[in-house]
């Protein structure tokens, strides 16, 4: 597991919205599904925007997604700009953004989502004008996103992985917030392993202090959550090192390994996670040697 402290915010929102973009359209966007329906297509565009003067450096967007719908609807670009300081916000960067795209996307509409982290009160305004001689040359509307206790509900509602990172914003308790969402991430569609690569930065977004990692531990234990594996695992392993004998390590490989498919055994009772990806995540574990091929054998019988 990566250490949370190496994962930035702006790192994180990047690789969780870029891996499940029709997701966070239906986060930040949910009126554009409600009224066209899913899209067929939702891809991520090239970051970098050129600035005007060669001289300056390019400048990169956030995250931004193409997507089409089947019927030749008109396609929508959804920008997601993340702030982690609402003093920091701006909307003339925004703009360059929004414009560019539509330059380069000129059959496409751009609807810009400023995703804020600050916990703070601040207000932002959802519009950006410009105005000249009483004329207002420029109005830009944005969607500012913060996640509020009102949002937290819907959030909490979808089988969404961009949504259940999101919740992590909005919890009181640093440790109750990550292990609800990381049971949401294993409820919701998604490659199984993405569970665990998401671990980090839901810690690290959390902001849980050193004192809370012992009991956050504990709760994934109690919680049944296929992370704690590869705790268990360095645990095992390392006890293994220090005891120095063949028979130490393979010992604390079977109990790591007996372990590891009672947690697989109870996720899948529980309905988090179904038999399939079970049998995919033993044979994974089996072929790297985190557990050992007979017991892995075995449990791949108990996921019919």
């Amino acid at each position: 597991m990566s250490d949370p402290g190496e994962i930035s915010e702006d790192r994180g929102f990047k690789a969780l919205i870029s891996s499940y973009p029709i997701e966070a359209i239906e986060v930040f966007v949910p009126e554009l599904l409600a009224e066209r329906g899913r899209p067929i297509t939702a891809t991520v565009l090239q970051q970098e925007s050129t600035m005007p003067d060669l001289a300056d450096t390019s400048r990169f967007l956030d995250v931004a997604h193409l997507a089409t719908w089947a019927d030749g609807s008109q396609a929508v670009i959804m920008l997601v700009e993340h702030w982690s300081q609402a003093r920091k916000v701006d909307m003339r960067r925004v703009l360059w953004y929004v414009a560019d795209l539509a330059l380069r996307h000129p059959l496409a509409g751009v609807y810009p989502v400023v995703l804020l982290t600050d916990p703070g009160s601040q207000t932002i305004p959802e519009r950006w004008e410009m105005t000249v001689a009483g004329k207002s040359t420029i109005a830009l509307h944005v969607r500012v996103f913060r996640v509020t206790a009102a949002e937290l509900p819907r959030l909490r509602s979808l089988q969404n992985r961009v949504a259940a990172i999101l919740t992590i914003l909005a919890a009181r308790d640093a440790v109750d917030g990550v292990v609800a969402a990381l049971e949401q991430l294993a409820r919701s569609p998604g490659p199984f392993d993405d569970v665990r690569r998401l671990l980090p930065f839901a810690v690290n977004l959390a902001k849980m202090p050193e004192s809370d990692k012992p009991r956050f531990r504990r709760r994934l234990e109690e919680a049944g959550m296929v992370n704690v594996i590869t705790l268990m695992e360095e645990e095992a392993r390392a006890e293994g090192r220090s005891e120095g004998r063949a028979e130490g390590r393979a010992e604390a490989l079977a109990q790591t390994s007996h372990a590891t498919v009672a947690t697989f055994r109870r996720l899948v009772d529980s309905g988090v996670l179904s038999s399939a990806a079970a049998r995919a995540e033993l044979h994974n574990l089996m072929d790297i040697g985190a557990i050992t091929r007979e017991i892995g054998q075995e449990a791949l019988s108990q996921f019919q």
